[in-house]
């Protein structure tokens, strides 16, 4: 029944149907993404995951922290060195710079007056800052240090039912990794591992893309605001709340990303036929996690036939290309999605800040690897 005092009623009827679907996606998304209640910096609750996702934060966070703190001084013209002669050209740069074209790009900047510097100058600067703090190679070498570490707390916790904030600790370290690396996988875990690094590879490249787009876009507004001799935005207030912005994306992305990958590594670890729980009971949990909380799913093999995603899980099973919408509009009328259209209950998490998980049943065996047993009692039972 729909309250009238309450109601926001929206007109759609100039959408277009594609236009419509896409309006419904987003707000029905939105309702999930870090819900009322929920705190996206507070730890998270799984011993297993906690200080993995505030290890991947702090070190992003580390570094943009550097690129924002430079790039206020360049705003100020702190870097420059008056009385050195500037070289003659700007240095057309592209693609991943190397050392040396890093290191022209700042001596070019920090002898160039600061009333010489154009707008093609400040772009120069936000790719230079993006090289040095951001460049691609350590983004993904970023998402493979991730994807790495949570597919373990996966295959880990198919083994352990809990686990001491220690022990986790322990099996981050650099020694413990490598040993980990070195242990025989399945096929299906070797495929979920390479999921994952390119599923966080593609994230974390995109958000330092975004970041990249819409501080070349804040500059230029500036600059145009400033030659037309309009009244200029505070440019460092406005890059000051874009930044706790991307600071929090790079937190969903740290909640999310381990989240997924330790749940798909858990469900990787297990043969078919086990059982496992879901468990959505955390503060903050959306409406559509809460439905699924304590259902039993039986693992199987991905290639199994059929698949029924009512009852199976599935190393790689997740909500993309699935929709959050209850509802389409196919030409002037909303009716019902399929249920081969909706969210369902993914091996990872449902959506970005989900931080659901799964529980073994007592009868769910991991799959019978000594080798692991053996690597995790060694490491695990050691002072």
């Amino acid at each position: 029944m729909i309250d009238p005092d309450t109601a926001t009623l929206l007109d759609i009827s100039t959408l277009t149907p594609a236009q419509t679907d896409a309006a419904l996606e987003h707000i029905y998304k939105a309702i999930s993404d870090e819900p009322p209640g929920g705190d996206i910096w507070e730890p998270h609750h799984s011993p297993f995951l906690r200080d993995l996702i505030e290890r991947f934060t702090r070190r992003g966070l580390m570094q943009i922290a550097g690129l924002q703190a430079e790039l206020d001084r360049w705003l100020k013209f702190e870097p420059h060195r008056p009385g050195t002669r500037a070289p003659v050209e700007r240095p057309g740069l592209m693609g991943r710079w190397s050392r040396a074209e890093l290191s022209i790009a700042k001596l070019y900047l920090e002898t160039l007056p600061p009333q010489r510097f154009a707008l093609d100058d400040w772009m120069l600067v936000v790719d230079y800052l993006f090289q040095r703090y951001l460049p691609h190679d350590q983004l993904v070498a970023e998402a493979d240090w991730l994807a790495t570490r949570a597919t373990l707390m996966g295959r880990v916790q198919a083994n352990m039912a809990n686990i001491t904030e220690r022990q986790a600790q322990r099996l981050l370290d650099a020694d413990a990794v490598r040993q980990a690396r070195q242990l025989e996988a399945t096929k299906v875990q070797r495929a979920v591992l390479d999921y994952g690094r390119a599923r966080a590879a593609e994230n974390i490249v995109q958000l330092t893309n975004n970041m990249r787009s819409a501080i070349r876009k804040t500059l230029v507004g500036h600059q145009e605001a400033v030659s037309l001799g309009n009244k200029a935005d505070d440019l460092r207030g406005e890059l000051l709340d874009q930044f706790g912005r991307w600071n929090r994306d790079w937190r969903r992305i740290a909640v999310t990303e381990t989240a997924e990958m330790q749940n798909q590594g858990m469900v990787a670890g297990f043969p078919p036929s086990a059982r496992l729980k879901r468990v959505e009971m955390y503060r903050g949990a959306c409406s559509a996690c809460r439905r699924v909380d304590g259902r039993i799913m039986k693992v199987v093999s991905p290639d199994t036939v059929p698949l029924d995603g009512e009852t199976m899980i599935w190393a790689g099973k997740t909500n993309i290309g699935r929709s959050a919408s209850p509802r389409k509009r196919v030409g002037g009328v909303l009716i019902a999605r399929e249920p081969d259209e909706l969210w369902w209950l993914a091996s990872g998490v449902m959506h970005p800040h989900c931080r659901g998980t799964w529980l073994k049943l007592p009868d769910a065996k991991p799959n019978d690897d000594p080798q692991f047993a053996a690597y995790l009692d060694n490491l695990l039972k050691r002072k």
